[in-house]
């Protein structure tokens, strides 16, 4: 056979080949959708991932790491566009990946796979976001974090990652806590946020969003082992570790000594334990003072915490002033408030406290908080308080039974079943539309002369008690806040009658002369 009829033949060969290839993803619904320039150049394919470090899980000897069923990997292939690659086939630290790429030499992978925007991967570098707030999760990290990549070279369709990041640990042994924050002391130093991979040198650096701050929030429990997923590097100035406890309180320890995370390694930071940490005000609370007050001069930890000890809380007394206006900074908890002992006006509107305690601020006569997250507040005993701004929250109660110089209240907007107001005799204005109540009275009241109690959740129907002397006047402002005050209906009692004398009396003695 002359080789032109070879060659040929084995055109003939091939044609064949790819038109059985063709009706054989025909037949499976397998047929991939040509872009404007033709065929996308994708294909099925499948990775084997392997050893020796790998992703999403610690296992049980807290060393491991291993794959997670439905983990999504990133592909680089050459082209313009990251492939989508799913890990099935699972078995600890060895994982099949199955997706579509092109055919070519080199592969590059990176662990989470993301389309947000924030990942470019090529074969020379990866940029990448490492959250600064996780979620935690006992003996291990949540789900897409703990970054790692693989190359495979030559045409190989095997991939060995390895961790991108280090892993800072810590033992719960404390309760009630919400939030733990770790924090680099320098601020040129990156914990978290934006970072390249140089593959070439092996070099991991910041970008300008990153932070040097990462912050695990959820459910912890005492006794269980949580992990930061951090990047490497050397901290020469040292770490600062702060968590929130009961009561929304904040503990703070830190050294300066310098720290090392090493990729793939686990530093152990130690036991969270409130003999061995420093009550602290927040750094979102304590960096507000300060905006408001400049010379409150305390002095604030790296990670804008400020500890309570005696020099602090001696700034604190000195210079906390009598009014304090922290509205609409990110505050979660004004624990160590009660500190601030002069303190007459208080305004905290439009954060987000879900609890307040202001009890020990006994000089106070104005408290402003509507507009965050409040379950509960606590006003007992202040009997110098004259107005009371709460709507807004998700308050079920509110115990105002003391606050005798109370003239202004309004906690419209809340969860409020009952409302007693019979002791606020110097009550003028009260809002408390749009809670849940059905009742309401108002007959201890005589100064009160502005009120919205309608419009109850759900259509609820409230009844107003009053006086009939009152009937009037309140038919008249009920009307006037016809929007605030539908659905309410009136219980009218009648005014009690007061003995009076106003000409003379008979002694009902004997007649003088008789």
């Amino acid at each position: 056979m002359t080789n032109e009829n070879k060659e040929n033949m084995k055109a003939k060969h091939i044609l064949l080949t790819a038109l059985a290839l063709l009706l054989a993803a025909c037949g499976n619904e397998e047929i991939i959708e040509n872009n404007e320039s033709g065929s996308t150049g994708k294909v099925h394919m499948t990775f084997t991932a392997g050893t020796p470090q790998t992703r999403t899980s610690l296992a049980e000897d807290g060393h491991a790491v291993n794959w997670t069923q439905g983990d999504l990997v990133a592909i680089y292939d050459g082209t313009e566009t990251i492939c989508k690659f799913e890990a099935t086939e699972v078995s600890g630290s060895t994982a099949t990946l199955k997706g579509e790429a092109a055919e070519t030499d080199t592969y590059t992978a990176f662990y989470p796979y993301t389309d947000d925007g924030t990942l470019t991967l090529t074969h020379d570098a990866i940029t990448f976001t490492l959250p600064a707030t996780q979620t935690a999760t006992a003996g291990g990290f949540a789900n897409g974090l703990n970054p790692s990549w693989a190359q495979a070279t030559d045409g190989s369709k095997n991939l060995t990652f390895r961790n991108l990041c280090a892993l800072a640990k810590f033992t719960v042994d404390a309760d009630g806590v919400t939030e733990v924050t770790l924090t680099a002391n320098n601020t040129g130093d990156a914990l978290s946020g934006g970072l390249t991979y140089t593959i070439a040198d092996g070099t991991l650096t910041a970008t300008g969003s990153a932070s040097r701050s990462v912050t695990l929030t959820g459910t912890f429990t005492r006794g269980e082992e949580y992990y930061f997923v951090v990047a490497p590097g050397t901290l020469t100035g040292g770490i600062t570790l702060n968590y929130m406890g009961e009561g929304g309180k904040t503990y703070v320890k830190t050294t300066q000594s310098e720290v090392t995370f090493t990729a793939g390694k686990i530093t152990n930071l130690g036991a969270l334990d409130i003999a061995n940490f420093t009550e602290a005000l927040n750094a979102a609370f304590a960096n507000a003072v300060k905006e408001f007050n400049p010379n409150i001069g305390w002095r604030a930890n790296p990670d804008g915490t400020v500890s309570l000890d005696e020099n602090n809380r001696m700034q604190i007394i000195m210079n906390g002033g009598t009014f304090l206006f922290l509205q609409n900074k990110n505050i979660t908890s004004l624990a160590g408030i009660e500190y601030f002992t002069d303190l007459e006006t208080l305004d905290c509107m439009d954060n987000q406290l879900t609890t307040l305690d202001v009890t020990k601020l006994t000089s106070l006569k104005f408290l402003v908080c509507n507009d965050n997250q409040l379950t509960a507040l606590d006003v007992t005993g202040l009997t110098s308080l004259k107005n009371l701004f709460c709507s807004d929250n998700q308050l079920t109660t509110l115990d105002v039974t003391g606050l005798t110089s109370l003239t202004d209240l309004e906690c419209n907007g809340n969860q409020l079943v009952s409302l007693d107001v019979s002791t606020l005799k110097e009550l003028q204005i009260l809002w408390c539309h749009g809670n849940k109540m059905t009742a309401l009275d108002i007959t201890n009241n005589a100064y009160l002369g502005d009120l919205k109690c309608g419009n109850q959740q759900d259509n609820q129907q409230l009844t107003l008690t009053l006086w009939d002397t009152k009937k009037e006047f309140w038919d008249r402002m009920l009307n006037m806040y016809s929007d605030e005050n539908s659905n309410v209906t009136t219980n009218v009692k009648p005014s009690p009658v007061e003995a009076g004398h106003n000409g003379y009396e008979d002694d009902g003695g004997e007649p003088v002369l008789q």
